[in-house]
């Protein structure tokens, strides 16, 4: 049994314990916080069903100072570029060089989603947690409760531009598998590349926690 002033520090600290937590393990993120005298009940055990990390087949950089060095690479062909249109045909740099740099950026953001992003889902018996892993950087992008998810499965009609969208999986964007649901009161149309056992747990588990 925890004294008051254990209990007294826990609460000043609840925030911090949680945000430095979340550092180490996905499965922190999905997890609430409470007392543990008060609530010690069956409900307060989170289960772990599975965990899925879905990573493009080929990838290009594995490391992001390999992505740094790819991009300066690119500026720095840019402008001999540049200059070398200007010295033998006179286009102004100032038409070219905006035009090179754009291209990059469109080049550099679809290697980026196809070939460095990888995203993991980790399932509980209360929640699906879906988080975006970029080299060394983790990021979480739901925390989707199973009793508030309505369906599973494609789409099948187009997307409607008064829910959030949020994009879990891996191109072709055909082959994702749909989550609709209500994040913090909010629509939310997921897209997760999972595998069929893993959606076959999710279904199963959503279909027990819809019951319940």
């Amino acid at each position: 049994m925890n004294t008051a002033g254990d209990e007294r520090r826990l609460s000043q600290n609840t925030t911090r314990i949680h945000a430095l937590s979340s550092k180490c393990s996905s499965l922190i993120d999905v997890l609430k916080y409470a007392y543990y005298n008060k609530l010690m009940d069956e409900n307060a055990i989170v289960n772990l069903l599975a965990i899925e990390t879905a990573a493009p087949k080929r990838r290009i950089a594995r490391s992001a100072g390999a992505v740094y060095v790819t991009l300066i690479a690119l500026v720095i062909a840019c402008i001999w570029l540049t200059n070398l249109l200007y010295a033998n045909w006179l286009i102004p740099r100032y038409f070219s060089q905006p035009a090179l740099y754009v291209l990059i950026a469109i080049c550099c953001v679809v290697l980026y989603r196809r070939h460095y992003l990888s995203f993991r889902y980790t399932l509980t018996d209360g929640q699906l947690a879906v988080e975006q892993i970029g080299g060394s950087g983790e990021k979480t992008l739901a925390a989707v409760e199973l009793n508030e998810i309505r369906s599973i499965g494609d789409r099948t009609g187009k997307r409607s531009f008064g829910r959030k969208h949020i994009r879990a999986s891996l191109p072709p964007q055909k082959n994702a598998i749909w989550i609709f649901a209500t994040i913090d009161g909010k629509e939310v149309e997921l897209a997760i590349s999972a595998s069929e056992e893993f959606l076959k747990k999710l279904t199963e588990q959503w279909r027990i926690a819809t019951a319940q």
